[in-house]
């Protein structure tokens, strides 16, 4: 079950039926939270001889009466969402934020039957689109949730850039060859990668997604680590990720990459410094590292 602002009090009378029913039928419920939505369901089976499963960050204090039967302590956030969407045989979810969306991705990674109810906020900071609540499969679901919503246009040095966005946010940054004008009021990333080129810009902040395989969020991810201004070797890259054998895969999965300049896939170079395997081609490598290098000298005084 999901959480969101307002969403414990909104959604109470339908979580306390969901643990009820969930009671009657022998069902345990395994949650994220001891508080708000969780604990209107918990309430709803507290009256049945079913196991109540919490999992929490080993910092979060334990508000009573929370009527969980089993309280376990973990590490992290994503370790959480991992052990209850492995626990799991069936999921429901109800309203909520970033949190619930982080927790349906493990659901829909393990194949879980999802069903997701919208509350006050809906998964993702919205509600989810009329289509993907009637969809038959989880993998049904999230296939729609990456279909492309909207795009926009913005000028660079190097031609248009065409903006891609879904329902979980940019998924896409490319150089378009087609004759297209700028979108007259950018959108976040649009006035973000202006002031980049202008030299006022240093870091993106915003929602992105980023959909491969397995290797390849984990190079995309790891190219977003590398400092405005600063190179990394393929190498480098490759003992980074776990892999020191990898650097040929890393450098195929850095071409593969689908945002442009804000994954910055232009700050990794060949071992000796030599600037190789650019998709936009090597001058253009070029030019974004000396953008970032001339904002970073220091002035000689």
């Amino acid at each position: 079950m999901g959480y969101g602002k307002n969403c414990s009090d909104h959604n109470a009378a339908l979580a306390q039926s969901v643990g009820k029913l969930a009671g009657e039928m022998g069902i345990s419920l395994a949650a994220g939270n001891v508080t708000g939505t969780f604990a209107h369901a918990f309430e709803g089976a507290s009256g049945f001889r079913v196991a109540n499963i919490c999992i929490i960050e080993k910092h979060v204090q334990v508000t009573k009466p929370h009527r969980a039967t089993e309280i376990f302590r973990t590490e992290d956030t994503f370790s959480k969402h991992s052990q209850i969407a492995q626990m799991a045989q069936a999921a429901i979810i109800i309203g909520g934020g970033g949190g619930s969306q982080l927790l349906l991705n493990h659901f829909l990674k393990n194949k879980t039957t999802v069903v997701a109810i919208e509350g006050s906020g809906g998964v993702a900071d919205g509600r989810l689109p009329s289509e993907v609540l009637k969809a038959k499969t989880p993998q049904q679901a999230f296939d729609l949730l990456l279909k492309p919503k909207s795009k926009s246009v913005v000028e660079s040095p190097f031609g248009m850039v065409q903006l891609t966005y879904n329902h979980f946010g940019l998924c896409e940054a490319k150089i378009i060859s087609t004759a297209a004008n700028p979108t007259a009021d950018y959108d976040e990333f649009g006035l973000q990668l202006r002031e980049y080129f202008s030299g006022k810009q240093q870091e993106f902040s915003g929602k992105i997604i980023l959909h491969g395989t397995d290797f390849q969020r984990k190079v995309w991810q790891a190219l977003l680590d590398i400092p405005y201004g600063r190179t990394l070797e393929y190498g480098e890259l490759a003992q980074i990720i776990g892999d020191k054998n990898s650097s040929r895969a890393v450098g195929h999965a850095a071409g593969q990459n689908p945002i442009w300049v804000i994954v910055p896939c232009h700050r990794l170079i060949g071992k000796d410094g030599s600037l190789t395997g650019y998709a936009g081609g090597l001058e253009m490598k070029r030019q974004l590292l000396d953008l970032e290098n001339r904002q970073t000298e220091l002035p000689l005084f």
